[in-house]
């Protein structure tokens, strides 16, 4: 066995892997714990858990599937555990359902799922078909303004003066149009209670210059995350609506965004292509982004879904090497990633050499 495979690693191996890539043992473990996953837990086929790492006094969120009983990774008396050695302590851990909103920076930043993205399917990684469901298709202003009146009272917030971002994870908008109808409703909620920032969708329907100039006009200061998640087997991997994007045309997209005053940037899952592929595709983006973009970690949550990992990427330094060519990749951008926006990425506490920045949750 390769002694980079995630399967059967220890912490002494992990600590030598980290010298010899120069990076932070912490970032390391955390790759390797989101790529291998950990063993059986309690029937949670997800889980979200905030840890401790050894000799760190901050607290970082990570999202874990529990289905590998051959993982080297388990959770166990208190702790995130390598081969038995504890990684990290455990401060909170519950089952990863698709709730209806979370915080991320303190408040900052406000998650929603309020277009049934549970009922999203057809993407082979997706961990949609595993979840529990507890969100809902809201479709009025009026309804939206409910869930974020509920969500004020629940943290005791006045208003929503404090809040930078509010983010819609898609949930399958067929058609442009109604993207930008939900978009619209919940800048009219939002404005209701303060919020001047800016709008945040995860999406690849809105693609013609036309509706992006619509997006923008009706919904102000907006932010738009093209959900590209690979370059090789896109039919393969992903639904018919994701897969007809090309890298060419997200370009194109993403350069229609900064001209129209949108930040754009895109999604995409680390260990589905070849390296040489990820590295050239996202090189081929990079330049036109206008934030860095949100590269995750691939995680199967079952066997079938190991099997669209790419055969590279089933050694841990697949992930080291892609981490290190992308540092040179964005080091002309001068954008670098922010730890709450990404809770399995290919940086935790370092990229590039310099620290990056939190909140970590």
């Amino acid at each position: 066995m390769n002694d980079t495979t995630t399967t059967g690693m220890d912490s002494a191996q992990l600590q030598a892997l980290a010298e010899r890539h120069r990076v932070p043992y912490l970032d390391v473990a955390l790759i390797a714990a989101n790529s291998e996953g950990a063993r059986p837990l309690q029937g949670y086929p997800r889980a979200r858990m905030q840890l401790r790492p050894q000799g760190s006094a901050e607290t970082w969120q990570i999202i874990l599937p529990f289905d590998n009983a051959q993982s080297p990774f388990e959770v166990a008396d208190g702790a995130l555990r390598l081969a038995g050695e504890p990684v990290a302590d455990v401060v909170a851990l519950e089952n990863d359902d698709v709730v209806l909103t979370y915080l991320r920076a303190g408040g900052r930043s406000i998650t929603l799922n309020t277009h049934s993205r549970s009922k999203c399917t057809g993407c082979l990684f997706c961990p949609n078909v595993i979840e529990d469901a507890a969100d809902e298709t809201l479709a009025t202003a009026d309804q939206l303004a409910e869930v974020l009146e509920w969500l004020m009272a629940d943290n005791g917030w006045p208003d929503l003066s404090h809040t930078e971002v509010i983010t819609v994870c898609s949930g399958c908008f067929h058609y442009p149009g109604m993207a930008i109808d939900h978009m619209a409703a919940l800048r009219m909620a939002a404005d209701r209670y303060g919020f001047t920032g800016r709008l945040h969708l995860l999406s690849s329907v809105l693609r013609d210059r036309a509706d992006l100039a619509r997006l923008r006009e009706t919904c102000g200061p907006f932010h738009l995350t093209l959900t590209m998640e690979c370059f090789e087997r896109r039919s393969l991997l992903l639904k018919d609506t994701k897969a007809s994007l090309t890298l060419e045309r997200a370009g194109e997209i993403l350069e229609d965004c900064r001209e129209l005053d949108i930040v754009g940037d895109f999604t995409y899952v680390a260990g589905l292509d070849s390296l040489e592929t990820a590295v050239k595709g996202i090189g081929h983006l990079a330049p036109r982004v206008g934030t860095f973009p949100r590269i995750q970690v691939f995680q199967a949550h079952n066997d079938y879904m190991r099997r669209a990992r790419h055969r590279a990427a089933e050694d841990l330094t697949y992930y080291l090497d892609l981490r290190a060519e992308l540092e040179k990749v964005f080091a002309p951008t001068g954008l670098v990633p922010k730890s709450w926006e990404n809770y399995r990425p290919l940086w935790y506490s370092e990229f590039a050499g310099a620290a990056v920045p939190g909140p970590r949750v």
